[in-house]
């Protein structure tokens, strides 16, 4: 069995539906599986995802904290880029 993640895009939109839908929060805390196929997830990552992430959630975030966690995570490709050493070469 692969080891499958989110992409990016798919994080920030889980974390965005959550802090401003609480119908689809209320689906995620109960089925997160179907949740995320809801969310336009495709099948073959979802069942490959970490057994753990699909278990139902008892004590999920707060929507501020999903908000922060969102914007580091829109951010965190700008700061990869700002922060990449290019190497040269020297001949």
């Amino acid at each position: 069995m692969a080891h499958a993640t989110l992409t990016k895009a798919q994080g920030i939109a889980l974390l965005k539906e959550l802090t401003s839908n609480d119908a689809f929060r209320q689906r995620f805390t109960e089925k997160p599986a179907a949740a995320l196929l809801e969310l336009g997830v495709p099948a073959e990552t979802i069942v490959n995802l970490d057994p753990a992430c699909l278990a139902p959630v008892t004590d999920l975030a707060d929507a501020k904290a999903l908000r922060d966690a969102a914007s580091t995570l829109a951010k965190e490709g700008a700061h990869a880029c700002l922060t990449m050493w290019v190497p040269t070469l020297k001949l």
